[in-house]
């Protein structure tokens, strides 16, 4: 008998699921438009944010990589009213469409929208960070270490994506494997972090100790 794991989620989770769903869904309809590379987290993974705040008791997020804002906001929501978010975005229109709604929702208090790559706003940026979370090019991950380092503190939770190409499924046919395998490498090779690669999902997860 095949289990529908998405339908367990949903009857173990509720409406944590559906946070910011409309979010989601715009980011879908806008991606089909616009053909650009927006790709929201799956609702599935929503119930992370929270967790990854409690572990790290977290105020302070800082996200390379924003899209339309669905991430943004399920993280300024996990860390409540006294929280602050971080985003960088390089596309002029995704952060417009970005900032219009965090407004429509009461978050502009909690979220910047920082425009531009994520090699020329990071150095601009002062840590430390409890959550930082890496959702863009990945052939330009290599160049973040410096910032990870400088940007976070002892107990400083990162999440990573777009893994998958070095590791297969999505995206294996795209360029950039070498870069994965070098972030990969000088992330779990330095010994102030400590990183779990998550297979399937093919995110890393990693702690600075």
């Amino acid at each position: 008998m095949t289990v529908d794991a998405t339908r367990v989620l949903r009857e173990l989770y509720g409406a944590e699921l559906t946070r910011h769903a409309d979010l989601y869904r715009q980011s879908n309809a806008h991606r089909g438009s616009h053909r650009c590379d927006v790709y929201p987290s799956d609702p599935e993974a929503a119930p992370l944010w929270p967790v990854l705040t409690a572990l790290a008791r977290a105020r302070r997020f800082l996200e390379v990589g924003c899209g339309l804002g669905y991430t943004a906001a399920l993280m300024a929501s996990a860390g409540g009213p006294r929280s602050h978010v971080d985003t960088i975005e390089d596309d002029p229109l995704h952060a417009d469409l970005a900032e219009r709604a965090f407004a429509r929702k009461g978050l502009s208090s909690r979220i910047r929208v920082h425009r531009g790559t994520g090699r020329s706003v990071l150095p601009t940026l002062r840590g430390p960070y409890d959550v930082i979370f890496l959702d863009s090019d990945w052939r330009e991950y290599p160049r973040y270490i410096q910032h990870l380092i400088r940007l976070t503190r002892k107990g400083s939770v990162i999440l990573t994506a777009n893994l998958s190409p070095l590791f297969g499924g999505w995206g294996e046919d795209l360029p950039g494997k070498d870069k994965i395998r070098s972030f990969l490498t000088k992330l779990i090779r330095d010994r102030r972090f400590r990183t779990y690669i998550l297979p399937g999902e093919w995110h890393a997860l990693t702690v600075r100790v």
